[in-house]
């Protein structure tokens, strides 16, 4: 059993590095930036404590005005219990005891007009599908898949979904995937090649298409080859009421040369999607 240690010195991990966690039994520490402690808690596997703790939307409030850090020590699982009762006790932290805070819902358009005004200047409206009986109506729209780096369009968007994974809120990026690997290739690489790391990269990159829908309206992301040739070709206009940029309609008039992914898509003019809030 552990009887004395210095909360301190022990390993952590930020609030959202809490993926990084360990699965071993602990008990663990909430602490912020001025080394009080907020919350003392307990867990058989502390990885999998934290994918849904019911402190965590306090804690990230907190975190915004002072960064939180999460520690732990390793402990027997028939300890837990004692230690966490006598760490209480003795530490009184701010959270322990004290009423859960649950997040306000919300809505679907205030988080889907966060997203689109930031990557309005990476992602272009190729058009839409208008609504039938059967579906609702789609709007289209790409993304240049070709820089595969971390500052890349792909995941960028990846970084956003993750950051607002927790948040309470009915919108929900819905993940498909277009090609096997060896589909991609169109090659045998040697196993372990910077080739076939490099092409590895790059199908992460491509292998992305996205489904979203918000107050009636479906959203597809999808990637690419020929954003360069659609960005000179776009105009100014609403989604949501963000501004944004559609491919020009202009296009869809010019009969043979219209591309094979416009083939299906009708030029987006009008903003479909309606708001009920205001921000």
């Amino acid at each position: 059993m552990v009887s004395n240690f210095n909360f301190l010195k022990l390993p952590y991990v930020t609030l959202a590095e809490r993926q990084q966690l360990p699965s071993c039994a602990a008990i663990y520490f909430a602490i912020d930036e001025n080394d009080r402690i907020l919350y003392v808690g307990k867990a058989k596997n502390l990885m999998t404590r934290w994918k849904n703790h019911h402190r965590l939307y306090k804690l990230q409030q907190l975190n915004q005005e002072s960064p939180v850090r999460l520690a732990w020590q390793v402990c027997n699982e028939e300890d837990l219990s004692e230690i966490e009762k006598r760490l209480i006790t003795e530490y009184q932290p701010l959270l322990n005891n004290t009423q859960v805070e649950l997040p306000a819902v919300i809505p679907s358009e205030v988080v889907l007009r966060e997203f689109l005004r930031a990557f309005s200047r990476k992602l272009i409206i190729a058009g839409i599908k208008p609504k039938t009986d059967e579906k609702l109506l789609k709007v289209h729209i790409i993304f240049d898949w070709r820089d595969a780096s971390s500052k890349g369009t792909a995941n960028r968007i990846k970084e956003f979904i993750s950051a607002n994974q927790d948040k309470n809120t009915s919108l929900k990026f819905k993940d498909h995937k277009f090609t096997k690997f060896r589909h991609f290739t169109g090659e045998n690489l040697r196993p372990g090649s910077r080739a076939l790391k490099t092409m590895a990269r790059q199908h992460r990159s491509y292998n992305n298409h996205w489904e979203l829908a918000c107050n009636g309206v479906v959203i597809h992301i999808t990637p690419t080859d020929r954003y360069g040739e659609y960005k000179d070709r776009t105009e100014r206009v609403k989604i949501a009421g963000v501004n944004f940029r559609a491919v020009s309609p202009s296009i869809f008039t010019e009969g043979n040369k219209k591309s094979h992914e416009l083939s299906s898509l009708s030029p987006y003019i009008h903003d479909p999607i309606p708001l009920f809030w205001v921000e």
